[in-house]
């Protein structure tokens, strides 16, 4: 399969014009140089949550100690710590965070450097370029323009060069990698100044794009250039419907669990692929009032997880499906980017729950997503449908992994997110936080 294989999905009006917008604006003569955040604007990747690889390498762990501890619960607690211990030092980088690990882990100077490089793959290999990223870099090329990455990542350059070079972006002219500035990781002017420094023209001259508004769009605008906001596939995703939070309701204690990878990496290559070129929520639809998208999630992730319907309203549903050539068209390629992007990596742990996409549409559906499928379905069933439908009980989805305590699970157990008692608490807590999470 090619590994530029895009989904046959028609950009709306809204789609194009951003596209065009946005390519106009990079190819504008008074830019003599463009800066690209690499990390979800140049770069998109096949797990939604970073710390997914981590359990891909349990079983290498367990080869290499004796702690009773599972993989990912001491990395993320070793990156916790980098990240503090360093934060005004360049922050957390992959030797600081195995430094950290090797030590709670108990692990040899060998084990600790063959479990580096196993993570440093596993990143490059579900990392993969983010399509309209790349149609933004090609036209910085095209337009002879000076192209300056901003690589904000943990790993070390040799595997930054090799991302580069496996997504296209190798002919770029320089390379800023934060950590290398060794300055505060909140330090946004000074990030700015090592951008201006290796593009090597007047702020005015200098175009920068990416996903953070602080980082990409407020400081090189005070600081005089100019800076367009890429929203991340992930984000927009998440707020394109209900489904995620719905997902996330049902599976608060155990969403982090190796069974649920499959499931992890469908709404990964959903994000990647359909949300590449940002586009709105639509009003009474979790799909963006569209069938392809319908069809991709739904339908594909259970074709993809060879999971049968399960009660005869699942059944009607796919055959509707089916029957809808754009729908069917996102089945199919849902299918073949999933299997793609993981052959080889999930099938030990499972598809459990990949039939939720469909059971939510089948339980939850809007009243617009109903709608694009009613001229298919007999009357007395479209009716059956409708009257077994209802509002979904939602759970926040957060950008960032949250600790977990016991403390925090007991919360969930009484307090489940997404009720009204919890929301208060947590608009309470996100008070005294500053509005941090």
């Amino acid at each position: 399969m090619d590994k530029h294989f895009k989904p046959r999905i028609a950009l709306t009006r809204e789609q194009v014009e951003l596209r065009q917008k946005m390519l106009g604006e990079v190819g504008r003569s008074d830019y003599k140089a463009v800066s690209f955040r690499l990390t979800g604007t140049l770069t998109s990747t096949a797990f939604p949550e970073f710390e997914d690889i981590f359990m891909l390498m349990e079983e290498d762990f367990r080869a290499l100690t004796t702690v009773k501890k599972d993989f990912k619960e001491l990395r993320c607690a070793a990156a916790e710590a980098a990240e503090k211990k360093f934060c005004n030092a360049g922050g957390a980088t992959i030797e600081r965070i195995y430094d950290i690990l090797a030590k709670s882990a108990k692990l040899t100077p060998f084990g600790k450097d063959k479990l580096m490089k196993r993570e440093c793959e596993l990143a490059a290999h579900f990392t993969f370029a983010r399509g309209f990223g790349k149609e933004l870099f090609d036209e910085a090329k095209r337009t002879k323009k000076k192209i300056v990455i901003v690589a904000d990542t943990i790993y070390p350059r040799n595997v930054v060069v090799r991302i580069l070079s496996s997504c296209g972006y190798d002919q770029a002219d320089e390379l800023v990698v934060p950590y290398e500035l060794k300055g505060s990781v909140t330090d946004h002017k000074a990030l700015y100044d090592a951008i201006i420094a290796k593009a090597g023209v007047a702020p005015a001259k200098l175009l920068h794009i990416g996903g953070d508004v602080e980082a990409d769009v407020e400081t090189p605008i005070m600081n005089g250039s100019k800076a367009l906001l890429l929203a991340g596939t992930i984000p927009l995703m998440v707020r394109s419907g209900r489904l995620r939070g719905w997902v996330q309701a049902k599976h608060v204690l155990d969403y982090d669990e190796p069974e649920y990878l499959a499931l992890h990496g469908a709404f990964g290559i959903y994000a990647a692929y359909l949300f590449d070129v940002p586009m709105s929520k639509s009003p009474q639809s979790d799909f963006c009032a569209n069938e392809y998208m319908l069809g991709f999630i739904v339908g594909g992730t259970v074709r993809a997880a060879g999971i049968r319907p399960q009660d005869k309203t699942q059944a009607m549903l796919l055959a509707a499906l089916s029957e809808s050539s754009e729908a069917a068209r996102g089945m199919e390629d849902m299918d073949r980017l999933f299997h793609f992007r993981f052959d080889g990596h999930l099938e030990k742990y499972g598809y459990k729950d990949c039939d939720m996409p469909l059971r939510f549409f089948a339980e939850h559906s809007a009243v617009g997503d109903r709608a694009m499928f009613q001229s298919r379905l007999d009357p007395s069933d479209f009716a059956a449908w409708t009257e077994g439908t209802k509002e979904p009980k939602l759970a926040p989805v957060h950008a960032r992994r949250l600790k977990k305590t016991a403390t925090a699970k007991l919360a969930d157990t009484l307090f489940p997110p997404g009720t009204k008692v919890r929301n208060i608490a947590d608009g309470m807590l996100v008070k005294m936080k500053g509005g941090k999470n």
